[in-house]
């Protein structure tokens, strides 16, 4: 049993979005939980949680990227622009405070949205590879 490229991808768009992944190692049925454990319900979390653990005997917690591995994509992203006024903007715009917001803001405004959007999302789909790996999944 293998894990779909639609369900990598699924799962990648997911941890973009804020949720943190549970995958049930013997029949790689996962759920998603907001990964905002201040802004939620404790309740609900607790509840969710004691269903996946109720419900599940061996399984995997997928937890979004680290800042640095973040930084990291956008970095390389940088690399692949030919564009030399929007790669010296981005370039400065990753030396600067707020690099995240400044990074999507300028990208949002210029040529390159569409590449960004696929090279990310590239990324995070190895991103979850890596972590599937890593759980032996």
């Amino acid at each position: 049993m293998k894990l779909t490229d639609k369900q990598i991808n699924k799962m990648a768009q997911d941890l973009e979005a804020g949720m943190k992944i549970f995958i049930n190692k013997e029949t790689l049925e996962y759920r998603t939980i907001l990964d905002l454990d201040d802004l939620m319900d404790p309740e609900f979390l607790e509840e969710e949680m004691e269903k996946i653990e109720n419900e599940w005997s061996n399984y995997a917690v997928i937890e979004k990227m680290n800042s640095s591995e973040a930084f990291k994509i956008m970095e390389d992203f940088v690399d692949e622009v030919k564009e030399l006024k929007l790669k010296e903007n981005l370039i400065k715009i990753l030396n600067r405070k707020s690099p995240f917001a400044n990074f999507k803001a300028e990208i949002e405004s210029s040529n390159y949205r569409e590449e960004w959007f696929a090279f990310r999302t590239k990324r995070q789909e190895d991103y979850v590879k890596e972590q599937l790996d890593m759980n032996e999944i």
